[in-house]
């Protein structure tokens, strides 16, 4: 008969080397788990505080741009604050609106489009292929409310001193409410002779008239425009944008009824409602806040080519509108 051989059992500790690796292989998804779930908090932790340190260094730009009154600009925004995380505009403005408002009592409102004043601009405009319907720039308005706009809590800014800062808002606040009163333009010779009744026509509390006229211009409290479409040179005045936000009819309305006081006409708000269109006024102010809620949201969806064409177009309009300023 053959020999029947017995094979011998395996050993525990052949088994347990056998077991091991099924072991191991059932605790390896658990642990990777962990350490995804791990390396998500981590990364979102740091997205966050990325996203705060981009806002708070928005409200720096914002608030060193209001100072010296230039306009906060979206290259700008792109250059000194985004980077190369120029997909995050929208989270980083609405972050920095947020600290804005709950810090400083301001929020960012975007400049309207400045006006077409003259014939050839008019034609100009009409001709372009494609016209930017936005600035892509913003200021800084006051969020408080009316009750609390008052000279004791928002008084004027201390440089270079109390009295010329409000002097110099004065003077403008004054300029802009007789251009509205006029119907929205008025020429170079007529807004002497108002200057002339305030014995403001040489020098102001602020300087020289002439260069606070060229500084009302280049901060766009002011547009000075030339035409010659009629053959001869007539210099008129309009309404910058800046001027539009920070004064606007309500504004104008404000200092007319200031004036008039106590004294005041019966027909007053009826004839301010006539000369200035309040309730226009008003509507395309709160279409303005809907704009500008929707501000940040724009380009989010847009490729990043055309985002860049609308940037660098918009920086040769200004450049042309400041070379037309300094001729």
């Amino acid at each position: 008969m053959p020999i029947v051989r017995k094979r011998r059992a395996p050993a525990a500790d052949d088994v347990s080397e056998d077991e091991a690796p099924t072991q191991r292989r059932r605790i390896s998804p658990e642990s990777d788990d962990d350490d995804i779930a791990e390396d998500f908090e981590d990364a979102t932790q740091g997205g966050a505080g990325q996203l705060n340190q981009m806002a708070k260094k928005l409200v720096r730009l914002a608030l060193a741009c209001e100072y010296s009154r230039q306009p906060i600009r979206r290259a700008d925004i792109s250059t000194k604050v985004l980077g190369t995380q120029g997909r995050q505009f929208k989270n980083v403005f609405t972050e920095a609106q947020m600290q804005l408002r709950a810090v400083f009592g301001m929020e960012m409102t975007e400049l309207p489009m400045k006006e077409k004043v003259t014939l050839a601009q008019r034609r100009a405009a009409q001709k372009a292929e494609r016209t930017s319907t936005t600035t892509n720039s913003w200021v800084l308005t006051t969020t408080l409310p009316d009750k609390y706009r008052q000279p004791t809590i928002i008084p004027p800014a201390k440089v270079p001193t109390h009295s010329q800062e409000a002097a110099y808002t004065g003077l403008y606040t004054f300029m802009i409410t007789a251009i509205l009163l006029n119907g929205g333009t008025i020429q170079e010779a007529k807004l002497d002779r108002y200057l002339k009744r305030t014995n403001t026509d040489q020098t102001t509390p602020a300087g020289q008239t002439d260069k606070v006229l060229a500084r009302l211009c280049k901060e766009n409290y002011l547009i000075r425009v030339k035409d010659n479409s009629s053959g001869e040179e007539v210099i008129e005045y309009a309404v910058g944008p800046r001027g539009k936000v920070e004064v606007g009819e309500e504004g104008a309305a404000g200092l007319v009824r200031k004036v008039y006081g106590e004294n005041a006409p019966e027909d007053l708000e009826q004839r301010l409602e006539r000369s200035l269109g309040l309730a226009q006024s008003r509507e395309r102010a709160q279409a303005a806040v809907v704009a500008n809620g929707a501000a940040a949201g724009r380009g989010r969806g847009r490729p990043r080519r055309q985002e860049t064409q609308e940037e660098e177009q918009q920086q040769q309009e200004q450049q042309g509108e400041d070379s037309s300023d300094e001729e």
